[in-house]
């Protein structure tokens, strides 16, 4: 075509470039071999070396168990120091509700004391006898065992003890009667009015205490 410049020739690949990159090629990857062989070599060593204890601190089978059982021990210790203490029933704080038990046994010693001045009400010569409900209860809180048993009449069966668990104190009537007979209704049945509701006051004391401990025993299962 006229006025087109010439197309110049097409030049070959040349041989010696191509030759030159196939000798790096080959180079290089003889290089690559020879580092991969010594990082192999040095690998087989040390594991034809130490071939146990490599693998037991990552908690390998065999003898490796020990060491990830170390671990393992670590850990449970550092989670058992992290976590608080758990609470456990009936632990600590609970000395009111054992003094309540102690002066429910208190009150029914009273009822009986007082249910029987009534009884005797007309009886020549009795003597109305009461206890001191706050000396008992210091004498009930201080002790550490139950009560000992007493005997209130001559049928009954010997126990470890014969007199009263407290000091009985004599009442002193208003106005004495001719018979010598000291028991005052009015009074007795104030007294007993009161120590019934007393007694009422501990039980439900005691009633919540074990209610409250039966919520959390069915709540931790």
């Amino acid at each position: 075509m006229a006025g087109a410049p010439p197309i110049p020739p097409a030049i070959p690949p040349s041989t010696s470039v191509q030759g030159g990159h196939e000798g790096h090629s080959a180079s290089s990857g003889g290089a690559n071999n020879g580092g991969f062989s010594e990082a192999l070599n040095q690998a087989i060593v040390q594991q034809a070396n130490n071939p146990v204890v490599s693998h037991g601190n990552h908690g390998g089978q065999g003898a490796g168990v020990v060491g990830h059982t170390g671990h393992s021990s670590g850990m449970a210790s550092s989670t058992a120091s992290a976590h608080p203490n758990h609470f456990t029933v009936g632990q600590g704080g609970h000395a009111g509700h054992i003094f309540q038990q102690k002066m429910l046994g208190v009150r029914v010693y009273r009822q009986q004391l007082l249910a029987s001045n009534i009884a005797n009400a007309d009886t020549p010569g009795y003597k109305a006898v009461d206890i001191d409900i706050e000396e008992a209860a210091k004498i009930v809180q201080g002790a550490s065992s139950s009560l000992p048993l007493t005997s209130t009449a001559t049928g009954h069966l010997s126990g470890t003890g014969q007199t009263s668990p407290f000091p009985l104190k004599y009442h002193v009537p208003y106005q004495a009667a001719t018979d010598g007979n000291t028991v005052e209704m009015d009074v007795e049945r104030q007294k007993m009015a009161e120590n019934s509701l007393m007694h009422q006051f501990s039980l439900d004391r005691v009633s919540s205490h074990f209610k409250h401990s039966m919520e959390l025993l069915q709540n931790l299962k």
